[in-house]
């Protein structure tokens, strides 16, 4: 991941040990595919088609788990590219 806001470090990982914040950066995603600015968004949750207002909307009401089952399913319908394999 990259930080853009010029603190450093720019780049951080993380190990299988370690939480994703998920809910914050998909509360960050909805609002970058709300406004359509993909600028700060990672290619692979850049949408490759419109996201339907109706998944849009009800999406912030969704539990952490729905959401992520939501986010799995519009990638599966190629609303996003494909994640490359991890070994």
């Amino acid at each position: 991941m990259d930080a853009r806001d010029g603190e450093k470090p720019a780049r951080f990982t993380l190990t299988k040990e370690d939480v994703f914040p998920w809910e914050e950066f998909l509360e960050k995603l909805l609002i970058a595919w709300q406004l359509g600015d993909y600028s700060d968004v990672p290619p692979q949750f850049r949408p490759q088609k419109r996201i339907p207002q109706f998944v849009l909307d009800g999406f912030p009401k969704e539990p952490l788990a729905n959401k992520l089952k939501i986010l799995a399913t519009l990638r599966q319908q190629g609303y996003f590219t494909a994640l490359a394999n991890r070994k």
